[in-house]
């Protein structure tokens, strides 16, 4: 050390400057340490723990949407679910309306059919009794002319044919 401050070191350089620039190296390196370097690590820290607060909020944010894709699906389910139900509900509720509605047009049918045939009957009826007043009417009638004479068979025929042809006349 005495060969450093004795000042005959080669170059031209004295052990003074070297050690005074050395003493302003570390005093420079500590003020910058202090001044720099601390705020530095603390802005960087702070922004570390920003980015993990970050990245915890996107994990959170993530599971979030997950769990609400997850009941979204499930939502659908059930609701596809509900509308194949009150689907094959109103399919069957169709069937059931459309068999009561056959049946009614059935009951409707075997009415109309039934009341029919009770008027055809009745017309059958009434035409029989109307046939047999105009046979009655004809007969007494072919009675009345035999009576008030003696009828040859061509007149007997001629009557016969004369109480036709009114007859058919009159319907």
């Amino acid at each position: 050390m005495s060969i450093l401050l004795s000042g005959n070191l080669p170059l031209g350089l004295d052990g003074i400057k070297i050690l005074l620039h050395l003493l302003n190296f570390l005093i420079l390196f500590g003020g910058v340490t202090f001044l720099v370097y601390k705020p530095v690590k603390k802005f960087i820290e702070k922004r570390q723990n920003e980015i993990k607060l970050q990245y915890e909020k996107n994990e959170q944010a993530k599971a979030e949407a997950e769990e609400l894709h997850s009941e979204y699906l499930e939502k659908l389910a059930k609701a596809e679910s509900e509308i194949m139900f009150q689907r094959s509900e109103a399919e069957r509720s169709n069937h059931i309306i459309k068999e009561n509605a056959i049946s009614e047009a059935s009951q409707k049918a075997e009415e109309i059919i039934s009341r029919a045939e009770i008027e055809s009957q009745d017309i059958k009826k009434e035409t029989i009794s109307g046939i047999k007043n105009k046979v009655a009417d004809v007969a007494v009638t072919i009675a009345e002319a035999l009576l008030e004479r003696e009828i040859s068979p061509e007149e007997n025929e001629q009557i016969i044919d004369n109480c036709i042809d009114e007859w058919t006349k009159d319907e």
